[in-house]
């Protein structure tokens, strides 16, 4: 990595989420209305099982039982991810996809998750995504168009 003090690593880290979601409000602002709402009814709802699967965990402990921690962080940036690259092209995916990879790596340097809690957030959070894409988001035959 490069010789950057925590703090300085810590700033990036910070700035990552935000970026993400002016980077998904760009792309509902590109769409035509009939598809925005689908879309943003979509991804809040994907945020609401962020936060309600968060709740669930800390009322339920589930997490703590295999040594682990549900990472918001991690689900929050995965939500706004799932969202950029069901509406953008290949370089755009490409994009967003690494970011986030580079993300989870920085989040396991500044120790604030492990890469288990990363990879067992996401395991059990993309298939909730899919489905909620899937049931909110736009019609079969608009799901596919992309804003770039």
């Amino acid at each position: 990595m490069l010789n950057l003090t925590f703090q300085q690593w810590a700033l990036i880290a910070d700035i990552y989420t935000p970026l993400l979601a002016l980077w998904s409000v760009v792309l509902l602002r590109q769409e035509p209305k009939p598809l925005r709402k689908a879309s943003f009814t979509a991804l809040m709802v994907t945020i609401g099982i962020v936060y309600g699967s968060r709740f669930i965990d800390e009322w339920l402990g589930i997490w703590p039982v295999f040594h682990s921690d549900y990472s918001t962080h991690t689900a929050v940036a995965l939500a706004l991810v799932v969202h950029i690259v069901i509406k953008v092209g290949v370089w755009g995916r490409l994009v967003a996809a690494g970011s986030l990879l580079a993300y989870l790596q920085l989040m396991n340097h500044q120790e604030y998750h492990t890469y288990l809690d990363m990879v067992s957030t996401t395991i059990y959070l993309l298939p909730l995504f899919w489905v909620s894409w899937l049931h909110f988001g736009a019609s079969e035959k608009e799901a596919f168009r992309r804003v770039d």
